[in-house]
């Protein structure tokens, strides 16, 4: 199933549930799950399992899961899209039973529909109206978004003749047109070239500043790591941790790299060998050492050897890096029975 983006409105909410201040949080899910049945087998595929998480206003989250962990399932379900097995969830302290959860909320899916009919700025005139801007509102806010995005130069190009980047960029200028207090993301960069990720991660800090919540799933690790407040990592449909980047990354094991010159064909010394590993470079060669309380140990071994330090730099594993060890076991199949049940 293809969703779009325009059907959240501003109009104004009374909020009522689970905290209807101010002060509650953005999204709040308590025990949420869905459960698919097989077409074939009959047989129950968990999609989302008892997944219990807090969105802080004003906060940017990464949601992060390899293909099938119930990414898009999680955010299906708190866009009204799909209805839960069981649990509960509230969007900026009103339940997502209630249509007015949804006001104030913009969204871009990971596949959104486009009717390619329209032009660039068509498009984005309807998603205004229909998000609540009246005419010349909505005129005039298509016309500033879509040169936000970087294609306000023919506006009135027909979405047929969109590249997949271009169809992407326009799904967000729709999903953000409305002014959102809560932003929710499947997936922004996808089909996007250098150039127009960091213009998304430009517009997502643009909206930080300014107040707004943002929840986005990606699988590109780097943007995740410049962007995001905190992580939740999901893996077979399960929360398995939560944590600021800082905390993930600064919680890694610090390796230290050493470049030298002088030093091809050198043998590392026997009581090295267990926590230091090189690498031969065309004019260089970098020894990795795993313990850094071993590092005056280590340079002066190196320089009784002949070699020539360059460089000493202390290194700490990327966000990716410790994504993919712990998402060594990816479910598959899943991610297609997602769409085939939606």
């Amino acid at each position: 199933m293809q969703t779009s983006t325009t059907q959240f409105g501003t109009r104004p909410f009374s909020g009522r549930a689970a905290g209807d201040s101010a002060g509650s949080p953005a999204v709040r899910t308590r025990g949420l799950a869905k459960s698919y049945r097989h077409p074939w087998s009959g047989k129950v595929v968990p999609g989302l399992e008892d997944l219990t998480l807090d969105v802080e206003r004003g906060e940017v989250m990464g949601y992060l899961g390899p293909n099938g962990s119930g990414k898009t399932t999680t955010l299906k379900l708190l866009t009204g899209l799909l209805k839960p097995t069981r649990g509960e969830a509230w969007l900026l302290g009103e339940s997502i039973d209630r249509v007015a959860s949804r006001r104030r909320l913009g969204f871009l899916p990971e596949q959104p529909y486009f009717y390619e009919y329209l032009s660039g700025i068509e498009y984005l005139e309807l998603a205004g109206e229909l998000s609540g801007l009246a005419g010349r509102d909505a005129h005039e806010r298509a016309r500033r978004w879509l040169g936000r995005v970087g294609l306000g130069a023919r506006p009135r190009l027909v979405l047929r003749k969109y590249s997949k980047g271009m169809l992407q960029r326009l799904g967000l200028a729709a999903a953000l047109i409305h002014d959102p207090e809560l932003l929710i993301l499947d997936e922004p960069m996808s089909g996007l070239d250098p150039f127009g990720r960091r213009d998304v991660r430009d517009l997502i800090l643009e909206q930080r500043e300014r107040g707004t919540t943002v929840l986005f799933s990606s699988h590109i690790l780097p943007d995740v790591e410049m962007l995001c407040d905190r992580v939740a990592i999901i893996l077979k449909g399960r929360l398995t941790r939560v944590a600021t980047v800082g905390e993930l990354v600064g919680g890694s094991r610090q390796q230290i790299e050493i470049r030298c010159t002088g030093a091809a064909g050198l043998v590392i010394a026997p009581e090295l060998a267990s926590v230091l590993t090189r690498r031969d470079r065309p004019y260089e060669t970098a020894f990795v050492l795993e313990d850094d309380a071993r590092l005056n140990e280590t340079l002066a071994w190196l320089l009784r050897c002949g070699a020539e330090v360059r460089a000493v730099t202390p290194q700490r594993a990327s966000l990716e890096e410790l994504f993919l060890a712990t998402a060594d076991e990816r479910p598959a199949g899943l991610e297609d029975q997602e769409r085939r049940t939606a």
